[in-house]
């Protein structure tokens, strides 16, 4: 009788589908900013060339393609939540912005992605083979950006994905996609 009650239509979430909010508000560390998130025009199409071009998606350096705040805001907001999720900080990544030539502003077309090092850009983006990642793709959803977090280590085979709305926030363990504004 008791393994079967699990089959009851009563809507009683798992514990990993429990979506608790806390706002999140980083001493320091300001959510907005002078300059534009991203230097993209009415088009939303990058107002520079590519530092690298693969098939289905252009990188660029975040310097001058990023906002500094913006950049600020990411990484703090990255170590609050590998903090939670006992991964390793980062300090002073490289960033990379990734635009998918194939995808919507409202379905990721731009992420942004930190490593550690330039070795660690080259090993993960180019040969696929990352020991950790820490990324960030921008939701547009009504005309507000919420950041859709993907930590992971992947030698302990830990995986982790938060949302964080625009006014910060933050759903654990949920991507942005699935949260209503």
């Amino acid at each position: 009788m008791g393994i079967l009650s699990g089959c009851d239509k009563l809507s009683i979430p798992w514990p990993w589908q429990k979506k608790e909010v806390i706002q999140i508000k980083i001493d320091g560390v300001p959510s907005t900013g002078k300059e534009p998130m991203l230097m993209i025009d009415d088009q939303l199409e990058p107002l520079t060339k590519p530092t690298y071009e693969l098939i289905k998606r252009d990188l660029y350096d975040c310097k001058g393609m990023v906002a500094p705040w913006l950049q600020n805001l990411l990484v703090a907001e990255l170590n609050f939540l590998a903090e939670k999720s006992k991964l390793k900080l980062i300090e002073k990544p490289v960033c990379l912005l990734n635009v998918d030539k194939d995808e919507s502003p409202k379905n990721g077309r731009f992420s942004i992605h930190f490593y550690k090092d330039a070795e660690e850009l080259k090993a993960c983006v180019f040969h696929q083979h990352c020991e950790s990642e820490r990324n960030v793709s921008l939701i547009l959803k009504n005309q507000l950006v919420f950041r859709s977090y993907f930590l992971s280590d992947f030698k302990r085979e830990k995986f982790y994905q938060h949302c964080v709305t625009s006014e910060g926030k933050w759903i654990a363990n949920t991507t942005c996609y699935t949260v209503e504004n």
